[in-house]
């Protein structure tokens, strides 16, 4: 056991990295097959097609902030999936839990609608791309009503929506029926 321990000792030792000495010559040899020109010749042509692909940096900045537009324009879209599962998922009844999340359904988006579509996209706006901006916010400004419309499905399946006549009978005149009696 004791040499086990004097052996990690050396290797964690500094100075037999100093005092190692190191060859110029080559001491792995090349593996079968491996053929160092190849290598060169993949290496020279990647370099070029780097240098030909390389744009200014300006235009790549302008392509990423509308990449960047087109994420932040299509987030609310990727939570409509899972408001209809949790709106189908907790029922129809008028209860706490699912009045809670109808209004969430409708409050979130008029909050992002009214005071995130500016902040969101005014920092990716330069006068080159002001008009890729422009439909970014407008498709943001859709996937945000989209999300209203899972708030309406909701409350037309909880019948909160008055759709029918019957939802209307207190402004409706009652109907006067003439009576008339005939003797003979």
């Amino acid at each position: 056991m004791a040499s086990r321990s004097e052996s990690y000792g050396e290797l964690l030792n500094p100075s037999i990295v100093k005092d190692a000495k190191i060859s110029g010559k080559r001491q792995i040899t090349l593996p079968a097959g491996f053929n160092s020109d190849l290598i060169s010749l993949q290496h020279n042509k990647s370099n070029a097609t780097v240098r030909s692909n390389n744009k200014p940096d300006l235009e790549r900045l302008e392509e990423l902030k509308v990449k960047k537009a087109w994420e932040i324009a299509l987030g609310p879209a990727k939570t409509i999936p899972m408001n209809l599962i949790m709106s189908y998922m907790t029922g129809n009844s008028l209860q706490i839990i699912p009045i809670m999340m109808t209004l969430m359904l409708f409050w979130n988006p008029l909050k992002a609608i009214f005071t995130e579509t500016n902040a969101n996209f005014k920092s990716l706006e330069t006068k080159k791309n002001a008009s890729d901006i422009l439909l970014t916010r407008t498709v943001f400004v859709v996937c945000q009503l989209a999300c209203m419309a899972v708030g309406i499905w909701k409350l037309y399946n909880m019948g909160l929506i008055p759709n029918s006549e019957s939802d209307w009978l207190a402004w409706k005149e009652a109907v006067q029926y003439k009576e008339s009696v005939l003797l003979i």
